[in-house]
């Protein structure tokens, strides 16, 4: 570890005063022997178990700071509030509720320290330690996950990108646009952060020892909130404009030539046939020109890898078309045309997500 080492733990809290005796004791055993200065600052929503009053007794022992934020609430904001007042350079980040061991901030620290720009308590490097969480909660764990490493491609090498227990380098954040939503602050830093290396530690989640879990119903719909802001803000909105404008492109083309060819003399079917391939055609160029040119790998190759995964994520697409336009209006009654019109939504958002996990990959 360097010597030119300093570290501010930054603790959001929403009644957690049963909590804070072990939690800063714990944390005093596990950093306060180690050789450079620290910090703990409690940041608390004012909360109505006084919370914060608790905490300023116990500065008399610990080196504990206190902010106390009135009218405000939000995990992630009082984090980032948090990281703005805090003194060093090195931020630990952990919650309150002694579900994350305190004796592993050192490790934390000493990733960081030796070079790592992020470094994260990672529930999920090891299987056993995902497996303690219930079937609702790891379904909705995946799930989310699942949205987020689509609309994210830099998330993907990461396990958890949900943690709640995690160390960086201000630098990662300085000129980084953050507006953090509900709970999920670390997801917010990994998409919007100037990073190159992460580094993650397994860890065992501890069990809640006292107060209530701030888990339910809000946090989901606050982290859908914060997952349609992140892609506004991050660019990847932009992309998936481009994508729709390609494919509205594609579709008429594939109209233009099926109308031509067919005024021709060339059987109907046939031209559609060739207005099809030739729409798929036009979207896989258009989309690895413009729409993701970021990711284009040189070589004929790999083109050609594209060009087969491009048209087999479309031809799934417009089997989903076809099985929602039939089964929304012979079993529900729906005007054919409103299932078309959902048919080719769920169909394009098929479509994207497959552009971004498998056909703009290197084979």
């Amino acid at each position: 570890m360097h010597n030119n080492t300093s570290v501010s733990i930054i603790i959001p809290t929403y009644n957690e005063r049963d909590n804070l005796s072990e939690l800063l004791e714990r944390i005093q055993r596990s950093v306060g022997s180690l050789d450079f200065p620290y910090e703990v600052l409690v940041v608390d929503d004012d909360s109505p178990d006084e919370t914060w009053k608790v905490a300023a007794r116990y500065s008399e022992n610990y080196s504990v700071r206190i902010l106390r934020r009135k009218g405000k609430r939000g995990l992630a904001t009082a984090v980032l509030e948090g990281i703005k007042k805090s003194y060093y350079d090195i931020v630990v980040v952990m919650d309150g509720d002694l579900q994350h061991p305190p004796e592993m901030i050192p490790k934390l620290i000493s990733v960081v320290s030796d070079g790592a720009d992020i470094a994260i308590c990672s529930r999920f490097v090891e299987k056993e330690t995902l497996e303690q969480f219930g079937l609702f909660r790891r379904s909705m764990s995946k799930g989310a996950d699942l949205i987020a490493r689509t609309l994210f491609r830099q998330l993907r090498s990461i396990k958890d990108i949900e943690s709640g227990f995690f160390a960086f380098h201000k630098d990662v954040i300085a000129h980084a646009n953050l507006n953090p939503v509900g709970y999920k602050i670390l997801l917010e830093i990994l998409v919007q952060g100037d990073y190159k290396t992460v580094s993650e530690i397994p860890y065992r989640f501890d069990q809640r020892r006292a107060g209530a879990s701030k888990l339910g119903i809000n946090a989901a719909i606050s982290y859908i909130y914060h997952m349609s802001s992140l892609f506004l803000r991050s660019g990847e909105f932009h992309r998936f404009l481009k994508f729709g404008a390609v494919g509205a492109v594609g579709g008429i083309f594939n109209l233009a030539v099926l109308y031509l060819l067919t005024e021709l003399g060339v059987y109907y079917l046939l031209s559609g046939l060739i207005g099809i391939e030739a729409g798929l055609l036009l979207n896989f160029f258009l989309n690895r020109s413009w729409t993701f040119k970021d990711r284009r790998t040189q070589g004929f190759g790999y083109m050609l890898t594209a060009l087969y995964r491009d048209h087999a994520v479309r031809f799934v697409g417009i089997v989903l078309n076809l099985v929602i336009l039939w089964f929304l209006t012979s079993f529900f009654g729906l005007y054919y045309l409103t299932s078309q019109i959902i048919g080719i939504a769920v169909a394009m958002f098929w479509n994207y997500g497959g552009n971004q996990w498998w056909t703009w990959e290197a084979a």
